[in-house]
């Protein structure tokens, strides 16, 4: 039996009935700048019955004013992302905001690599963007040294946001990087730098589509045999990433 938490007043003025299993839907929708109902079904596999009831939990909660819905530019399906009033009600860090607009397919593909290596390493502790940003931004303009974010030397207050960070059970911090579009192979690099330079930052994977894979590959041939000599050892490693294995195109 599920357990209320509390009562929600909804814009018509009718009291709607906020469950455990809503706030747990939320606070981990409030981890990302937006979600799939394909993506909160997966997530909630063996909790939430059905994509159906899924739909159902989604539609009331975005009716009680706790999630906005949109249908972004090229995607059939609907995206959900929390609204002010979730976060202040649920204390979930951050500020609202809609998906980018330009991001929101990287956005999207992150998840579903989040949730993949929640399925490889699931004693990791992963960390998300909006996380980072949560906890770096407010410390950016102060001599506070960062948690999960790398400096990126500019102005010596510049900083870079790892799209995932998995910390391990014995510390190991993996900041993980997601590559769907080409880059330069020069900006690669030196984004791969920043890693290699951050004392904190044990190690970083890169996942490049197909496509894009050899490109990265050389990008960290490059990184790491710069690494090497600055006696940090390989830190910057590279997979492949699918996106038929999710469907996140």
């Amino acid at each position: 039996m599920e357990v209320v938490v509390r009562e929600v007043m909804v814009p018509k003025g009718r009291n709607r009935r906020l469950t455990e299993r809503d706030t747990e839907v939320l606070e981990w929708i409030g981890r990302w700048y937006g979600v799939t109902a394909e993506q909160v079904t997966r997530e909630f596999a063996g909790v939430l019955p059905s994509r159906q009831v899924v739909y159902r939990r989604l539609r009331a909660l975005t009716e009680m004013g706790l999630l906005s819905a949109g249908q972004l530019p090229g995607r059939r399906a609907q995206v959900f992302w929390v609204t002010k009033y979730a976060m202040e009600l649920l204390n979930i860090a951050g500020t609202a905001g809609k998906p980018n607009t330009v991001e929101y397919n990287h956005d999207l593909a992150v998840i579903d690599l989040a949730q993949h290596i929640g399925e490889i390493r699931p004693d990791d502790e992963l960390v998300t963007e909006r996380e980072i940003r949560a906890r770096d931004t407010p410390n950016q303009y102060t001599s506070t040294e960062p948690t999960y974010s790398v400096s990126t030397g500019e102005n010596e207050r510049g900083r870079r946001y790892p799209d995932l960070v998995g910390v391990r059970p014995d510390g190991t911090v993996w900041a993980h990087e997601l590559e769907r579009t080409r880059k330069p192979r020069p900006r690669l690099v030196r984004n791969m730098l920043l890693y290699v330079n951050a004392d904190h930052i044990s190690y970083a994977m890169y996942w490049a589509f197909p496509k894009l894979l050899r490109n990265v590959e050389l990008a960290a041939e490059e990184a790491n045999a710069a690494s090497v000599e600055l006696g940090r050892g390989q830190k910057i490693a590279v997979r492949v990433w699918g996106a038929g294995e999710r469907g996140t195109e």
